[in-house]
C-alpha cells in the first residue's frame, strides 16, 4: 500500500470497530442517539426558540439580523468546537491506546496517527453535528428558501471537521510536555485544574471572544455558512479564502500530529508507568487514619484512606468530574445570569454540582482505580459491604461538609428566611449522600479496559457511566429544584410548594441509595477479575 492508502485502511477499521462497540451494547446505542436528539431539539426550535424562528425572522425581512446572528452563532460554535476538541484531544488521542497496537505492526505510524485523529474526529462529529444539520433545515424550513441549507450544512460539516483536526495535536504535546518532564501528580492536577480554568473562562466569555474574533479572517466562516442564501451579503470570495485556508491548517496539523505522534509513542518516558501497589491494606500509621479507626473499623478506617490515596494518584480523574462543575456552571448562567430566576437558584445548583462532583471523583469507577492491585483487593478477604461502605465512606467524609456547607453559605447570603435556608441544607444533605452509592452502583457495572470506546482506563472512570450518573442526580434532584425554582421564579415563599418538593427529592434520595448499596454489594460479591 502507498500514499494515503493505509490511513483509510486504519480509519477504516477503527470505524468498523467503533460502530461494532455502539451496535453491541444497548448503553452506547442509547447515548449516541440521547446526545444529538437532545440537541438537536433544542438548536432547531422544536422545543422554545431556535433556528426555525431565525428563519422566520427572514422570511419576515429580517435579512439582516438574521444573517448577523448566523455569523455570531458561527464564531461562538468555532470557539466551542475549539473548546470541545482541545478537551477531546487532551483525554483521547494522547495516550497509547491497545487498539492502535496491531495498527502500528503491520503498517506506518503516519498512517496510524492521522486514522486515529480521523476517528477521533469521526465519533464527536456523529454525536454533536446533527444537531447543527438539523438547525440548517430547520432555518430553511422558515425562511422559506431550501437552498440555503446546502451552505448551511456543508459548512457546518466542515467546520466540526477542521475544529476535531486542527486540536488533536494538542493532545499529543501534552503527554510529551507531562513525561518528558517527569511531571509530579500535584503538577499535573495543577495544569488540569488551570486547563479547565480557561474553558469555562472562555465558554462563558464566548460573545465576546467572539467579537474580538470577528476582526479576524476566522469571520470568513459566516460567509462559508451563508453563501447558498440568498440576499444576505455572503462573499464568495471570503468563503473560498477560509475554505482553503483552514485546508492549510488541517494539512499542517495532521503533519504536527504525525511528529507528535511518534515521540509520544516511542519515547521511553511515554512508555514508562509506575506501580500503583499491591492492593494490601495500608498500615495505619498516621493521626487521620487512628482517628477513623476510632469510629469505624480498622479494615474500613484503611480502606477509606486507600481511596483517598489512589484517587489522588489519579489526576486524569479531573476530567470525570468538570461535567459536574460544567452542569453547575451552565444552569447557573442560564437559569440566573442570562435567565429570569433570582439569585435563590444559587443554593441548588451548587449542592446538585458539588454532589456530582463528588460522586464522580472517587467512586465512579470503584474497580478500575484499583489497577494492577485490584485481583488482590478481592482476595483480600475483606467483605463487599466494607468496600462499598468504605468508598462511599471516602465521599461523604470530605464532600459533606464541604457541599452541605457551601450550599447552606451561599442560601444564606441570597435569602434570610429560615425555611429555605433548611429546605436547600436538606436538599444538598439528601444529594450528597446519594451521591457516592449511586455511582458505586452504575461503576461496578464497568470493570477496567471493559468498553474502548468511551473509556476504557484503569484510571479514570467510564464516559458511560458518567452520563447516566449524571442524569440519575438530575433526575432524582428535579422535584427539590423545581420547587426552590418556584420561590426563585416569583420571589414568594410556598411552604408547602418547597417542603413537598424537597421531601420527595430526600425520600426518592433515599430509596434510591439503599437500592444502590444493595445492588453494588450484590455486584461487587459476583465479580470476578478471570
Amino acid at each position: 500500500m502507498s500514499g494515503g492508502r493505509p490511513a483509510v485502511v486504519v480509519t477504516r477499521t477503527a470505524l468498523r470497530q467503533t460502530y461494532r462497540k455502539v451496535r453491541e451494547s444497548t448503553r452506547m446505542t442509547a447515548l449516541f442517539l440521547a446526545i444529538p436528539t437532545f440537541f438537536a431539539v433544542q438548536l432547531s426550535g422544536a422545543v422554545g426558540p431556535g433556528a426555525y424562528d431565525v428563519g422566520r425572522q427572514f422570511a419576515g425581512g429580517g435579512g439582516e439580523a438574521a444573517a448577523e446572528r448566523i455569523r455570531t452563532a458561527a464564531l461562538s460554535g468555532l470557539v466551542l468546537l475549539s473548546l470541545m476538541g482541545v478537551l477531546g484531544a487532551a483525554g483521547g488521542n494522547s495516550e497509547f491506546k491497545d487498539r492502535y497496537v496491531a495498527f502500528l505492526t503491520a503498517t506506518s505510524t503516519r498512517a496510524v496517527a492521522v486514522g486515529s485523529v480521523a476517528r477521533q474526529t469521526a465519533v464527536w462529529t456523529a454525536l454533536f453535528w446533527p444537531a447543527a444539520f438539523a438547525a440548517a433545515v430547520a432555518f430553511a424550513i422558515g425562511a422559506e428558501k431550501p437552498l440555503a441549507a446546502v451552505s448551511l450544512v456543508g459548512g457546518s460539516l466542515w467546520l466540526f471537521v477542521v475544529a476535531g483536526v486542527v486540536t488533536a495535536p494538542l493532545g499529543f504535546a501534552a503527554r510529551l510536555v507531562l513525561d518528558g518532564y517527569d511531571l509530579s501528580k500535584n503538577a499535573r492536577f495543577g495544569l488540569g485544574v488551570c486547563m479547565l480554568g480557561a474553558f469555562y473562562l472562555v465558554l462563558f466569555t464566548r460573545e465576546y471572544v467572539g467579537e474580538v474574533l470577528s476582526a479576524t479572517p476566522l469571520s470568513w466562516a459566516g460567509d462559508l455558512l451563508l453563501v447558498t442564501v440568498p440576499g444576505v451579503g455572503a462573499d464568495p470570495a471570503l468563503a473560498a479564502g477560509f475554505l482553503a485556508g483552514t485546508l492549510g491548517l488541517v494539512g499542517l496539523s495532521l503533519v504536527v500530529t504525525v511528529y507528535l505522534a511518534e515521540a509520544v509513542w516511542y519515547g521511553d518516558r511515554a512508555r514508562g508507568r509506575e506501580e500503583t501497589g499491591d492492593g494490601s491494606i495500608p498500615e495505619l500509621d498516621d493521626p487521620v487514619r487512628e482517628v477513623l479507626a476510632s469510629v469505624v473499623p480498622r479494615p474500613t478506617a484503611a480502606l477509606v484512606v486507600l481511596t483517598w490515596r489512589r484517587a489522588k494518584r489519579t489526576p486524569k480523574m479531573l476530567w470525570y468530574v468538570y461535567p459536574a462543575v460544567f452542569v453547575g456552571l451552565v444552569m447557573g448562567e442560564q437559569l440566573v445570569y442570562s435567565g429570569p430566576f433570582s439569585t435563590a437558584m444559587y443554593p441548588p445548583v451548587v449542592a446538585l454540582s458539588g454532589s456530582l462532583a463528588a460522586g464522580s471523583g472517587f467512586t465512579l469507577n470503584p474497580l478500575g482505580t484499583e489497577g494492577d492491585a485490584l485481583p488482590g483487593l478481592l482476595t483480600s478477604g475483606v467483605s463487599s459491604e466494607t468496600v462499598v461502605r468504605s468508598k462511599a465512606l471516602a465521599v461523604v467524609l470530605p464532600g459533606l461538609p464541604l457541599v452541605v456547607g457551601a450550599t447552606l453559605g451561599v442560601a444564606l447570603g441570597v435569602s434570610p428566611l429560615p425555611l429555605f435556608v433548611a429546605a436547600v441544607g436538606g436538599f444538598a444533605l439528601a444529594l450528597v449522600t446519594l451521591a457516592p452509592l449511586l455511582s458505586l452502583a452504575l461503576g461496578v457495572h464497568y470493570p477496567p479496559d471493559s468498553e474502548g470506546l468511551l473509556g476504557g482506563s484503569v484510571e479514570i472512570p467510564n464516559k458511560s457511566a458518567s452520563v447516566i450518573y449524571t442524569l440519575g442526580m438530575v433526575a432524582v434532584a428535579t422535584p427539590g429544584f423545581g420547587s426552590v425554582g418556584v420561590f426563585a421564579l416569583s420571589g414568594r415563599l410556598d411552604p408547602a410548594t418547597l417542603v413537598v418538593g424537597v421531601g420527595v427529592t430526600a425520600l426518592v434520595a433515599t430509596a434510591v441509595s439503599l437500592w444502590a448499596y444493595r445492588h453494588a454489594v450484590a455486584e461487587l460479591d459476583a465479580y470476578s477479575v478471570e
